[in-house]
């Protein structure tokens, strides 16, 4: 067989079961009731209870995650310790020249941008490196099998779209899907209060198989009445007939919310709106732990502008010198409303840090669930190697901005100073021209 033939019969095979699996999305699934659906996005957090963020306190599942990447970095850091004897193994295995790879490569950019400087060296490389080994374990923790897919059952709140649920044995209960992307019904108050009374009482409320039989039945003969004798509006023929399945799953189930068929009583379905909350989803798409980092690197780069320059730091952002010379050099005006609008720039960084992470990991998130849920065969392991890409290169960026800002923040700025108090950092020599003098470390 030639390589045309050959090609050719790989091509027939793949198209082939690609067919199968269309079939089996398209058909198989949705006659079982479940059908591929859209998925459920939120932006907040979701707490483990189903309920919306508030003032009240919850535990929501990012923040769960955020502390399992907390003690999955402590873990590597563990046994990088341990396997190098506590560094002090000169010849390194291969977990150690993982760990000291990682290492050495955040040290280079701190020294490539902050120099040596002890305060680069001793402080802003070791929260480099931390900032940088977290996010690599929060980013590359959502791509595991379970993360953001396996969770808890519970009523939808109001505002949450959800589906009816229908019991597979035991205690166990799966969403019933029959409709091929289905959005499903957005929740009310009344329709969560229903639901949660049901499953508060569901040992005395749920219906036994010989009532739902009946009322099936029941419902069956009304539809088929409803056919025999259509009404001349279409619509108002569907309203009737699902009122009808309203009424029906009503009289076996108290303040039922969901219209269902008479094939879906006898299945035992249960007409409440329900939704699955992950265990674990990223964590770095909850904006609180993007603003949160991005908070405590706008701090350590103050911090560190301050332990560098001293008080004179803050001349950045109110320039007082160069408003004390305006006289002499009326330009000093400028610098002075320019240092005000540092501040701006410097809480523009909050922003800029905090929405740019939030914003790559969550739209990531959403790629992966909305190509898993339309094509499920082999297409989603492209976006799974990009993702992995792309949340490196987040953490990456993470890292090196707050490098970069520090290192920004520990430089003296040269033309603003008042060469004649003693403490710039350049020598005046003539016409304006500066010498840099060598830094001490």
């Amino acid at each position: 067989m030639n390589a045309t033939r050959r090609g050719g019969l790989i091509l027939l095979i793949l198209a082939g079961v690609m067919l199968a699996c269309a079939a089996i999305t398209c058909g198989v699934l949705p006659a079982a009731g479940i059908a591929v659906a859209l998925p459920v996005i939120q932006v907040p957090g979701e707490a483990y209870n189903g309920a919306l963020p508030s003032q009240d306190f919850n535990i929501t599942n990012t923040l769960v995650a955020t502390l399992v990447a907390d003690v999955l970095v402590l873990i590597f850091v563990f046994f990088a310790w341990r396997a190098s004897k506590g560094w002090r193994q000169e010849v390194p295995g291969r977990f150690q020249a993982l760990a000291e790879m990682l290492g050495e490569f955040v040290y280079n950019q701190t020294k490539n941008f902050a120099g040596h400087k002890p305060l680069a060296r001793k402080w802003l490389f070791p929260l480099a490196a931390t900032v940088f080994v977290f996010l690599l374990a929060a980013n590359w923790m959502k791509l595991f099998p379970g993360v953001e897919t396996v969770g808890l059952m519970h009523c939808a709140h109001p505002g949450t779209n959800g589906y009816p649920t229908v019991q597979i044995g035991g205690n166990a209960f799966q969403l019933h899907v029959n409709q091929l992307l289905d959005a499903g019904v957005a929740a009310t108050e009344d329709s969560y209060h229903a639901c949660h009374e049901y499953l508060l009482h569901a040992d005395l409320l749920k219906p036994s198989q010989e009532s739902l039989n009946t009322a099936a039945d029941a419902l069956a003969a009304e539809i088929a009445h409803l056919e025999a004798a259509p009404l001349a509006d279409d619509s108002a023929q569907a309203a009737a007939i699902t009122q009808a399945q309203l009424h029906a799953a009503e009289s076996v189930y108290p303040h039922a919310t969901l219209a269902i068929t008479a094939d879906q009583l006898r299945g035992g379905v249960v007409p409440y709106i329900q939704v699955v909350t992950p265990f674990l989803r990223g964590a770095a798409t909850d904006m609180n732990l993007t603003i949160g980092l991005a908070l405590v690197a706008v701090a350590a780069v103050q911090i560190f502008g301050v332990a560098s320059l001293g008080p004179n730091y803050f001349q950045k952002f109110i320039n007082l010198r160069a408003l004390g010379n305006i006289k002499k050099n009326p330009i000093g005006g400028v610098d002075f409303v320019v240092g005000l609008f540092e501040i701006i720039s410097e809480l523009g960084k909050i922003i800029s840090l905090a929405f740019r992470l939030f914003g790559n990991m969550f739209a990531g998130g959403i790629l992966l669930a909305v190509m898993s849920f339309l094509v499920a065969f082999l297409l989603p392991i492209v976006f799974y190697g990009l993702e992995v890409i792309v949340t490196t290169i987040q953490a990456f960026v993470f890292a090196i901005l707050t490098i970069v800002f520090s290192a920004q923040a520990m430089q003296g700025h040269g033309h603003d100073d008042d060469h004649g108090d003693g403490h710039g950092h350049g020598e005046e020599l003539g016409d304006g021209m500066v010498a840099e003098l060598p830094e001490l470390t």
